[in-house]
């Protein structure tokens, strides 16, 4: 992943625990972010890309597939702050360029992982659309049924208020968390369209704001995940 601090908070879904939290109530849109998250994990390919919808840059786009074996082939691209990281898995290989540095892994390297649809790379995983019960709160979260320009159709909205205090440990950005929220969109059918993290930081006395989208296109329709990874002068 990249190394761009507050990829720790908008993907921090990787760390925290999302274990069910027994004995409570059910939250507002509860029911559609399960679904959508077991769906998502069960998808033979897609691609996912998060997108600053600060600068309007897309900074990072992961793409996979599994093979006739169930075994994960991935691209990943990410792009931020001067930080540029490319790699490429197809579960024999691994090739990875960070800022022109380009590195090779094969399945006999010790630090050589391959993935499949049993041992997921975190981002094909359920974890990847974020949801994290016990930290959502109830009173400030909603569903709401919405017309939007870039969504043709009615659009449910479920907005997930977060208590700060319950998710600060998992951010290890720059400044202080003070606020964060997740919005679903959901089309009629109860599909996933895409989901926004929207993160509020004090960064050196300044308010600091975050807005991530997070799309999922291209389901169940991979053909090839494509080497990013200019590998022609590596060795040489």
């Amino acid at each position: 992943m990249m190394k761009r601090a507050v990829f720790s908070l908008i993907l921090m879904i990787f760390t925290i625990s999302f274990a069910g939290c027994s004995g409570m109530k059910p939250l507002p849109g509860e029911e559609l972010i399960l679904s959508a998250r077991d769906n998502y994990a069960s998808l033979d390919s897609a691609r996912v890309e998060v997108r600053n919808d600060v600068t309007g840059e897309v900074e990072q786009t992961f793409t996979f597939k599994y093979d006739e074996k169930d075994v994960m082939i991935y691209s990943y691209i990410g792009d931020s702050e001067g930080v540029h990281l490319r790699q490429y898995n197809n579960g024999r290989e691994q090739f990875t360029d960070e800022n022109g540095v380009i590195t090779a892994l094969t399945v006999t390297d010790r630090d050589f992982t391959a993935y499949s649809r049993d041992v997921k790379y975190p981002m094909a995983d359920k974890g990847m659309i974020l949801f994290y019960k016990a930290g959502v709160i109830a009173e400030q979260s909603s569903v709401q049924e919405m017309n939007f320009l870039y969504h043709p159709g009615p659009v449910t909205w479920v907005h997930h208020e977060y208590d700060v205090s319950k998710i600060a440990s998992e951010y290890s950005g720059a400044g202080e968390l003070t606020a964060f929220s997740v919005d679903y969109h959901f089309d009629s059918d109860g599909n996933l369209l895409d989901f926004s993290e929207n993160a509020d930081v004090t960064e050196d006395g300044k308010a600091v704001s975050y807005r991530y989208l997070i799309s999922i296109s291209d389901i169940n329709s991979v053909k090839k995940v494509e080497n990013v990874v200019d590998i022609s002068n590596l060795g040489s």
